[in-house]
């Protein structure tokens, strides 16, 4: 995991306790100031009950890391001293899923927070012909991919969109590698295609699949199909296992 740092400020406390095993996610981070929402610092402070003189993780899901102590903490606000700010490297691919969301909310939010841990850029869901779901709270995605981000260390939070029919979306998507999952007739296995995966969309239907209009029309607009495998997944299953293809092709470790 590659980070440089910025620069850090000149404050210093004595008896510093070791760091905390824990990231925490702030609005804003520079060498001089950090600003974290109050439940944030509410689950810091009453939740977890760390002190200060601690010594913290945070990040703003934008790259930017900072190594903070704690100077002074309430349940209403929280001071830092020695403050050092790093740039951690963005992922070394762009990685979209449009997915359709899953009756079940639960399931859909389960793939954004695996997607999330895993790696994704950014995730678009969509409405098709057969879609279960039309109406998604954008506030609770946020949260979930906000919790996963911190759960797995991460410097990057993916960007959710707001919901968009998927011929809208199809039109509206330029210059990348475009896959779509597609039952309907006999296609390669995305994890055997050769060739680059940098900037890469794969599209992921509901539990009925994209109709063959919605397939054909994808295809006019230069989408191709793939297979995600022998079995028959689930959509967020389905969009996990993409997920991971795409991951797996840029794995630095």
């Amino acid at each position: 995991m590659k980070r440089s740092k910025i620069k850090n400020s000149n404050l210093v406390m004595n008896e510093v306790k070791s760091i905390t095993e824990y990231y925490f996610y702030a609005e804003a981070i520079d060498s001089g100031n950090i600003k974290l929402a109050k439940e944030e610092i509410i689950h810091i402070f009453k939740v977890l009950r760390i002190k200060s003189k601690t010594r913290i993780i945070l990040t703003d899901g934008l790259c930017k890391i900072a190594h903070a102590t704690i100077y002074n903490i309430s349940a209403n606000s929280i001071s830092f001293m020695d403050i050092e700010v790093f740039k951690e490297m963005p992922l070394s691919y762009s990685l979209t899923v449009g997915i359709a969301p899953t009756k079940n909310i639960n399931r859909f939010e389960w793939f954004i927070e695996k997607a999330t841990e895993i790696g994704i850029t950014k995730i678009q869901p969509i409405i098709t012909e057969h879609s279960e779901r039309k109406h998604i709270r954008m506030d609770r995605l946020e949260k979930v991919a906000l919790s996963a981000m911190k759960q797995s260390k991460k410097a990057w939070k993916p960007e959710i969109m707001p919901l968009m029919d998927l011929k809208e979306y199809v039109v509206k998507v330029v210059d990348c590698n475009k896959y779509m999952a597609y039952l309907g007739e006999k296609s390669p296995n995305l994890a055997k295609l050769k060739g680059e995966f940098k900037d890469s969309i794969v599209l992921i239907g509901p539990e009925g699949g994209f109709s063959s209009e919605e397939f054909e029309y994808a295809k006019s607009n230069g989408f191709q199909s793939v297979s995600l495998g022998k079995s028959r997944l689930r959509t967020e299953t389905a969009g996990i296992v993409a997920t991971q293809i795409i991951s797996m092709q840029y794995d630095e470790d």
